[in-house]
């Protein structure tokens, strides 16, 4: 059952677009599933990656940038409240997250989409 309600959460954030280039597949995003105990509902939580910019110095290199990479708050979300009977629709600016809920066959589901990229290990 949690295989399937991680699918419906990709199925959904997938929904909403990616502000870069309107495809999460392009530029990519780190999901992590999980059942979060405390609020009894099953959540897909997504960060995005870091953007590579081109130096034009360089030539064909890449660098990566720590800029924000975007603001989720300048979309319309109306398509995705018509596709997905939403709860709740919460954006925290002091964390920097979007939360979007909903119900789903008696399961509580949750997206927290953050607007700035996960902690990238530099060591890596």
């Amino acid at each position: 059952m949690s295989e399937q309600i991680r699918l419906r959460l990709e199925e959904v954030f997938l929904l909403i677009p990616c502000p870069i280039s309107g495809c999460w597949g392009l530029h990519g995003a780190t999901t992590t599933y999980s059942f979060d105990e405390e609020f009894g509902c099953h959540v897909l939580e997504v960060w995005p990656k870091l953007i590579e910019e081109v130096d034009e110095q360089e030539g064909s290199g890449h660098a990566q940038t720590g800029d924000l990479l975007f603001g989720l708050a300048e979309f319309d979300f109306t398509k995705l409240a018509k596709a997905v009977p939403l709860d709740h629709f919460h954006f925290s600016q002091l964390r920097a997250i979007f939360k979007i809920g909903w119900k789903e066959s008696g399961q509580e589901l949750e997206l927290r989409i953050h607007i700035e990229p996960e902690e990238v290990d530099e060591e890596l």
